[in-house]
């Protein structure tokens, strides 16, 4: 296999294992056959601090000054009540602008043109979010008009509260208070249990593709060494998810509302309804609406529990990894070479040519997948056999939200379910490649460093905001510190609506 080698090739083979680390399986960390990853065409890097509103929700927060230890002199002056109103509410509106961010962010319907089980790269379409679709499709839907009894709406009603719960929030633009949704204590527990059980399932992962690949020695001796402690960790995250993340309850729950819901699709569509109203947001710069949403655990960014490290070298490229980049019909397919990308947000490519020594390349960082949570979006409905679109609207009438194809089109085709975050990004050329260096650090110098699904230096612009990466020269290497957002697993709609051919009456 030849030394030297394009920057495609070399991200190709980087993403090939990415790729099986996340989504291959056996018996102890089984695959999911309706997913696949969804690549952003450029890293999003993310400051930690941007996600404060998941930790400490919506409500501003101040801390009054202290004294450094051990600096003489009097304390810092406490803050009138009328400055700490104005930090308050400072600190709430940059909440809300990152609650919108997030929103927004996870609102986008990923690209499935090319998807047949295997990867694409994630478009966003903004003629069709995710929110706007759904919403489309309560509105213009019909269900099966079979009333269930009281006792099945009580049960019904006693087990949505286990899922979702009412809190009143003051809405800071009109100064009213404001019933909202969200997710219960069950729900939070069952998300940061299976989020732990992922990150299991991760790194065995991980270490069981290394040695599979059978390039690195090393990576063959601790898996033959340490495969059962690995399995172990899964199979204890697992029933730690069971009995501690309620599980099987949460299971139970879904599988009850699903079962039911051709006896009280009536009710439980008003009350999705509801579900979308309660989650809506106004944006206090963007003046327009958002639904909330989170990511859970909602302090993931802040600390290192739940990151696994990822590493690659020249044995892997050796492996023969390989990712082939889709084209989606909305934007383009992923790039996978190096690009220097004009500032200003001008999105000038210029592509690197220059090959790369793979013999000292090496690629480390830490990654984490964190699930997506809308309490406002109920695939239950969406995957129902007891609704379909109104077929006296003709704009409606023929849609649909999935055709269960391959690939499959439609409305909502797909939706992500879990972000993935990578931190610390440490790219290691080795002295050969030293012009290589020399060349990212001057480009990252005059826009941003592009390098597949990686934010590799400088300055990302999008229409609503701008951050920095803090990127440093090391001895034969670039390192990329902090946080970058580089893309989604996403869930395949089965065919809908798929309704059932027996169903004599449509409301």
């Amino acid at each position: 296999m030849a030394k030297d080698v394009l920057p495609d090739q070399l991200m190709n083979s980087v993403l090939g294992k990415l790729y099986d680390v996340l989504t291959n399986g056996d018996d102890v960390a089984p695959k999911s056959e309706d997913n696949y990853l969804a690549w952003l065409s450029v890293g999003m890097p993310y400051p930690p601090e941007e996600l404060d509103f998941l930790s400490t929700g919506l409500t501003g927060i101040v801390r009054e000054p202290e004294r450094p230890e051990g600096e003489e002199g009097e304390p810092p002056a406490k803050k009138t009540p009328e400055e700490i109103n104005q930090l308050l509410a400072q600190d709430v509106n940059r909440k809300y602008m990152q609650a919108e961010n997030l929103s927004r962010l996870c609102d986008m319907v990923p690209d499935t043109s090319g998807v047949t089980g295997d990867v694409t790269m994630n478009v966003w379409h903004q003629e069709n979010t995710l929110s706007q679709a759904y919403n489309h499709i309560l509105k213009f839907s019909q269900v099966a008009n079979f009333e269930p009894d009281e006792k099945t709406k009580d049960k019904i009603k006693r087990l949505r509260g286990l899922l979702q719960e009412k809190k009143i929030k003051k809405n800071i633009v009109t100064e009213e208070e404001e019933e909202v949704l969200e997710e219960t204590p069950l729900v939070k527990m069952y998300n940061e249990k299976m989020q732990k059980w992922m990150n299991e399932a991760l790194e065995y992962n991980t270490h069981r593709v290394n040695a599979l690949a059978g390039k690195d020695p090393a990576a063959v001796h601790f898996w033959s060494l340490n495969a059962s402690i690995l399995r172990s960790k899964v199979q204890a995250a697992k029933a730690d998810w069971v009995t501690n993340g309620f599980k099987e309850e949460y299971d139970q729950i879904a599988a009850f509302i699903s079962q039911v819901e051709g006896r009280s699709m009536l009710t439980l569509k008003q009350q999705y309804i509801d579900d979308v109203e309660k989650a809506r947001l106004t944006g206090l710069a963007s003046g327009s609406d958002f639904y909330y949403t989170s990511l859970l655990p909602g302090g993931f960014a802040k600390t290192d529990n739940g990151w696994t490290e990822f590493s690659f070298s020249s044995s892997d490229f050796k492996s023969n990894y390989k990712f082939d980049s889709k084209k989606g019909g909305g934007g383009g397919g992923l790039s996978l070479g190096f690009f220097t990308v004009g500032g200003s947000g001008s999105y000038e490519k210029q592509k690197s040519n220059r090959k790369i020594d793979t013999s000292s390349f090496k690629l480390n960082f830490k990654i984490c997948q964190v699930p997506i949570v809308r309490p406002w979006f109920n695939v239950n409905y969406l995957t129902s056999k007891y609704w379909r679109f109104d077929e006296n609207n003709p704009e409606f009438k023929d849609n649909m939200v999935s055709d269960g194809g391959s690939p499959p089109d439609g409305m909502i085709p797909a939706y992500t379910t879990t972000a993935l975050f990578v931190k610390d990004l440490f790219l290691h050329f080795g002295e050969s490649n030293s012009e290589f260096t020399s060349e990212i650090e001057k480009a990252s110098g005059g826009g941003f460093v592009s390098w597949g699904p990686f934010h590799a230096g400088g300055r990302y612009e999008s229409s609503s905001q701008e951050r920095n990466a803090d990127v440093h020269r090391e001895s034969q290497g670039i390192r990329i510190k902090g946080m970058q957002l580089i893309g989604f697993k996403c869930h395949i709609l089965p065919k809908s609506p798929d309704p059932k051919p027996d169903v004599k009456e449509w409301v």
